[in-house]
């Protein structure tokens, strides 16, 4: 007995030690896990395995760097981002962590999300819920209860004509519910380390805690580049869709896109080409664009403005910034 006793209270001894360690450990994890979410290092938050082919050459800026690249900011909006895509060299850069309203470029996430989860030759049926848009000013694609359109068609007028009830139709198609939808679209967010992002609806609409940031909106759309379809979306000038009525009638309807560049409003400087891009406008965000463009060499970059104050002034500064691609 006497041998024994020395035996269990050093054993004791030993669990209250070990078991005194699980607060501290688990208070150190947790306060290292608020150190990352402050940091600027963003790709070390990506959960592994999901950045590859486009999204897994990105470029990282320094939050210390985040007011301006350039000692005379010459991009006068709320944010802007210019990137070299395969050197990852960042040339101008503005309030790229700053959460503001994205608009319609939230649709960039929508469309990632049906790569992921959806099949583009499903066939979605317009219900009530997917058609209330409870904003008389919203861009609406104008489909009907009991019409039937694909979701390659949903799709490629959500990126071209930014119909803000084909976003609603995809979301509930995928998620049920627009509420659900949202869930995933933060949860995607979180996995791709866009850690100033959060969601509340599909399509972009202004809406309490509906917040992006300019680096979140380029990781994003890297993301999307990694898909076929989605480039060759965003590079049509228009879009034709072929469905059936709720009446049973074939419709043809044909979209026209968003992006002035592509009618021919605006011109981009000599020795820039336009692939593609979003748009994206609201009374909260201003009007917004992201672009995928190269120079004469094929030379590849991202390019984004948010907040511009009207589309006269967007084009403008986004052309200013692009201009900065000739004297990199």
């Amino acid at each position: 007995m006497n041998k024994k006793g020395p035996l269990l209270i050093t054993a004791c001894c030993i669990c209250v030690l070990l078991c005194a360690c699980q607060p501290s450990a688990a208070l150190l994890n947790k306060y290292s896990e608020m150190d990352l979410l402050q940091s600027s290092d963003v790709l070390s938050l990506v959960e592994p395995g999901k950045a590859s082919g486009f999204a897994e050459d990105l470029a990282v800026v320094s939050s210390e760097d985040n007011e301006a690249s350039l000692s005379d900011s010459t991009i006068p909006t709320t944010a802007a981002l210019l990137i070299q895509t395969n050197t990852k060299e960042a040339l101008y850069y503005k309030n790229i962590y700053q959460p503001v309203a994205p608009a319609s470029l939230t649709k960039l996430m929508t469309a990632l999300l049906v790569f992921k989860y959806g099949n583009l030759d499903d066939e979605i049926t317009i219900t009530q819920e997917m058609i209330d848009v409870d904003n008389p000013e919203a861009q609406m694609a104008g489909f009907a209860v009991g019409d039937k359109i694909s979701v390659r068609d949903m799709l490629y007028c959500m990126l071209i004509y930014s119909g803000n009830d084909t976003s609603n139709a995809i979301g509930i198609y995928i998620s049920g519910s627009i509420e659900e939808f949202a869930d995933l679209m933060n949860s995607e967010a979180k996995n791709l380390g866009a850690m100033h992002t959060h969601f509340v609806n599909a399509c972009g609409l202004d809406a309490d805690g509906h917040l992006s940031c300019a680096y979140d909106l380029y990781l994003m759309f890297s993301a999307c580049m990694e898909y076929e379809e989605f480039r060759d979306a965003i590079s049509q000038s228009e879009y034709t869709v072929n469905y059936t009525s709720a009446s049973g009638e074939a419709v043809s309807k044909t979209f026209d896109t968003t992006n002035l560049y592509f009618t021919g409003d605006y011109s981009p400087p000599e020795g820039v080409n336009i692939f593609g891009g979003k748009t994206g406008t609201t009374g909260n965000a201003g009007a917004c664009l992201i672009l995928y463009t190269t120079d004469n060499q094929d030379n590849p970059y991202i390019a984004l403005i948010l907040g511009g104050d009207d589309k006269p002034e967007l084009y403008q500064q986004m052309s200013n910034l692009l201009s900065m691609i000739q004297k990199n």
